[in-house]
């Protein structure tokens, strides 16, 4: 019998031993918990990044744009986390690689907490800022993928979209969770208070999280399509060793990761454009305090929070590609005018624009949660998906705060993120809707298929 066949093997929510079901539900729990600790960690730097920037790189007039230079730098070395973690993930299994990169995380981000800074070490304080920077962006390389990846696979057929939203709606939670810790700590503490230790507990905190994931992570089980892998291997041991998960996608899948770029760009653009880029911003153009634009963050957090399952529900009803047409005309028609009111210097008004921009950016990662990882095969999902989803991160997330910030300064325009967002998203939606394949609600036997397992 084939290891995919469709009747075998179609729901992975229709098992009839309860004690498995259990197990099956605890690991989704705490996969989708990790997006938390992984957005905590990347938001919360952009949320301080005005802080860090004295406290690391000294005051002068382009300190700013290499705070953000240091945070993209971190997403540079997410592609090659993905080529390891991919590979681990395909290959070892999906959980652990969530293990070894909860390790990663944790050492990266208790190490940023208690660097000296710029005043106690010099320019020693940016050069350790890097480092550790790039060892999260390393070890994030396996986070928000695998964790799709793993609800995806651990999903009933038309509740895909639904459970890999937990993914999307749980990155706003850690995005919030760093806004709102950062509005409360500007809030109850002198400027001079947080500038001096009060973003280190920031740190802190993120690097607990990360250290309380290890020990859950390994009480995950895997997913029926890594098992099944596994025993194709036993049945065919060549499989196992000829050829790379990683060689496999770019061979026999670089529609699917092309794909995968394609809906990232645009989501990686919106989450930090609309979302986490959005304090900066009216800091930057408004002249408002830092706790008045991390409120300002907070309820677009929340804002994305609520509204991200609903999408998710959305997508499985309606179908993946028509919930991302909606997503993609609403961007196009609103990101330009919701930006304008940030800029209106009246509070209200800029608490409108910022839950507005949420909206569709947190529509978006709910869609592409379950839609990605659907566009790949079982055998080198985790990589293919990686490459994909990491590649597009750099480009497209980590470097759209530094991009935004140096266009409005050259061109002295303050709705240049809002144009640079709205271009990426035409130029990437249109050849998404046209090569995407829509897998909402069909078997995850059906869609895990690969011709070289069909014959176990």
């Amino acid at each position: 019998m084939s290891e995919f066949d469709p009747q075998a093997q179609s729901d992975p929510a229709a098992s009839s031993n309860p004690q498995r079901e259990k197990g099956r539900r605890r690991s989704m729990l705490v996969a989708a918990f990790g997006t938390v600790v992984e957005w905590y960690d990347f938001s919360i730097f952009f949320y301080v990044a005005t802080i860090l920037t004295t406290e690391f790189f000294g005051d002068r007039t382009d300190s700013l744009l290499l705070t953000l230079g240091v945070g993209a730098a971190g997403f540079l070395f997410r592609p090659l986390g993905a080529m390891v973690f991919g590979h681990l993930g395909d290959r070892v299994g999906r959980k652990s690689a969530l293990v070894v990169s909860a390790v990663l995380m944790a050492i990266a981000m208790l190490g940023i907490a208690i660097m000296p800074t710029y005043d106690a070490i010099g320019i020693w304080a940016g050069v350790g800022m890097v480092f550790f920077r790039c060892l999260s962006g390393f070890s994030v390389g396996a986070e928000y993928t695998g964790i799709m990846v793993f609800l995806m696979e651990s999903a009933g057929s038309n509740r895909r979209g639904l459970a890999a939203s937990w993914a999307a709606a749980n990155s706003e939670v850690g995005a919030l969770l760093a806004v709102g810790s950062g509005a409360f700590l500007a809030a109850t503490l002198s400027p001079e208070a947080m500038s001096s230790w009060g973003w280190r507990v920031l740190f802190v905190l993120g690097a607990l999280l990360a250290a309380l994931m290890i020990p859950l992570r390994r009480m995950m089980e895997e997913t029926d399509t890594f098992k099944r892998l596994q025993q194709a291997e036993k049945s065919k041991p060549a499989l196992k060793h000829s050829r790379s998960p990683l060689l496999i996608a770019f061979l026999q899948q670089p529609r699917a990761i092309l794909v995968a770029f394609l809906i990232s760009s645009i989501g990686s653009v919106s989450y930090f454009l609309n979302i986490t880029y959005v304090p900066t911003y009216i800091e930057e153009v408004s002249d408002v305090k830092n706790s008045g634009s991390l409120a300002l963050g907070t309820i677009a957090a929340v804002v994305a929070i609520v509204i991200t399952p609903f999408f998710g529900i959305a997508s499985d009803r309606f179908g993946r590609k028509k919930t991302l047409a909606v997503l993609m005309a609403v961007f196009i028609l609103t990101t330009i005018p919701a930006y304008a009111l940030l800029g209106d210097g009246n509070s209200g008004v800029a608490v409108f624009g910022a839950a507005f921009l949420a909206v569709p950016a947190a529509g978006w990662s709910a869609v592409a949660a379950a839609m990605v990882p659907e566009q790949f095969t079982g055998t080198s999902r985790f990589s293919g998906m990686a490459i994909g989803y990491n590649v597009a991160t750099v480009l497209f997330g980590g470097l759209s705060p530094l991009i935004a910030t140096a266009l409005m300064s050259s061109t002295g325009l303050t709705l240049a993120p809002a144009i640079y967002a709205t271009v990426i998203v035409v130029v990437a939606g249109i050849p998404t809707l046209i090569l995407a394949r829509n897998m909402a609600g069909r078997p995850l036997a059906e869609v895990d298929h690969d011709k070289d397992l069909v014959s176990v």
